[in-house]
């Protein structure tokens, strides 16, 4: 396992990251990750004045949950056959 992958291993192991960890696990720019997070389509949780990603809002990002009540909104979704 090369670094990157074992830093994403890391990052995806504990229940939240920060925006800049999620940019990296899927593989944007941190400005990029940022507007995602302002527009909702990458949920976060605001701590004072730290912003984080849940990784199961990861997850299902990559996943295109099925259950629309799971879906990020503005996240595009592929129709399954």
């Amino acid at each position: 396992m090369d670094a990157t992958s074992q830093q994403v291993t890391e990052i995806m192991a504990r229940p939240t990251c920060s925006v800049e960890e999620a940019a990296k696990v899927l593989h944007i720019g941190r400005t990029q990750a940022y507007r995602a997070v302002r527009s909702g389509e990458l949920r976060s949780i605001r701590i004072g004045k730290r912003v984080l990603v849940p990784t199961n809002a990861i997850r299902q990002l990559l996943e295109g949950s099925s259950d629309p009540a799971q879906r990020l909104p503005g996240c595009w979704h592929t129709a399954s056959a």
